[in-house]
Order: structure tokens, then sequence, then C-alpha cells
């Protein structure tokens, strides 16, 4: 029996019964880790050379990707980036101009996380797990770095410095963070989601 970790996405079940509870499962961890991901946005601070935090929504996102998987994950993202619209003080709207596509990173990186943890490799336990959140962050940083470019008409080498560059080292310890976590937990329990 595993009472931590069951079995990853919505397959295909016996009853609709069981895809109704699987469902509302998904969802409901989905707006919790929305709320996990809002209180550590709170976690913050700022270095002197660019107008981008750093931020533990990071550490949030990619852990959302390893549990949820990618329907899942996504979600409670998008919960996240919704309530936040609607007034959660999670972030502040009035400059979400130039930092927004960290937002809409958010949302995709838990799914590119959870397509690489489902694929069957020659490297598994850290290493695979450190290479699915390294593409994770991967993903945050491209979405912010075009949004930020386009929005302030910077130079893409000014950019970088600015929006990626700085954050590396930060980002890089939330994902070992995040697989030091996962992986005891992969070991005992199988490669498997929360839901």
């Amino acid at each position: 029996m595993h009472p931590i970790l069951f079995s990853s996405g919505l397959r295909t079940a016996p009853n609709v019964r069981h895809k109704t509870l699987l469902l509302v499962k998904g969802v409901l961890f989905s707006l919790l880790f929305a709320l996990f991901t809002g209180l550590m946005s709170k976690a913050r601070f700022f270095l002197p050379f660019t107008p981008v935090p750093v931020t533990g929504q990071v550490f949030a996102v990619l852990l959302g990707g390893l549990l949820l998987g990618r329907v899942f994950g996504p979600l409670s993202q998008a919960f996240y980036v919704g309530l936040g619209l609607l007034g959660f003080e999670w972030f502040s709207l009035f400059p979400l101009v130039p930092t927004g596509g960290y937002l809409l990173g958010f949302i995709a990186a838990p799914y590119a996380v959870s397509l690489i943890m489902e694929r069957k490799t020659a490297t598994t336990g850290f290493l695979h797990t450190m290479t699915a959140l390294s593409a994770g962050v991967f993903v945050i940083y491209l979405f912010g770095f075009a949004f930020f470019t386009a929005a302030t008409h910077t130079g893409p080498i000014v950019s970088f410095r600015l929006t990626v560059l700085p954050f590396i080292p930060f980002d890089l310890a939330k994902a070992v963070c995040a697989a030091l976590i996962i992986c005891p937990l992969k070991k005992k329990y199988g490669p498997k989601t929360l839901i």
C-alpha cells in the first residue's frame, strides 16, 4: 500500500466514480499548491541591479511538477496566477508587465518537469530528477526573459543579465532541495505523483 503517493495522472479508471474522485482530488491538491506558491512568494528579496526579485515561488512550482503531474501541476499555477489577478496579494499587479512572463512560465514549467520525469531513461534517481527540474527552470527563464525583453524594449544581452543570470545559483539550489525531497519518496513509493 502506498499511503502518500498514488497513480500518476488521470488514467483509465474502472468507473466514472473513480475518475470523478481523481478529478476532485487533483483540483484540491492544485488549490493547495496554489496556496503553497502564494506563501512561498512572500519569501523574497531584491538584488540591487535587477527589478526581478528572488522568491521562493520557483521551489513551489518545481515541487508541483514533481508531485502533481503534467495536468494538475500546471493547473495549480493557473490557480495561483488567477487568484493573484483576483486580488490575493501574492504579487504586485502594478509592475506586472515587465515581469509577468515569469507567471506564464510558472504555468508551463510543471508540465515540462513532469513530462521528463515520466520518460524512461538510462539516468534515474537524482540526476534524472535534476534534469527535469533544470528543464522547468529553463522554461521559467524563457518566458521571463522573452516577456521582459519585449515589455521593456531592452536588448537581449542586458535582459539576460537582468532576468536570468543572477538567478541561476538561487534556482539551482531550489531545484536541489526539491530533488532531495522527492528522490527518497521515489525510491520508497516508485515514480508516482500525488494524483
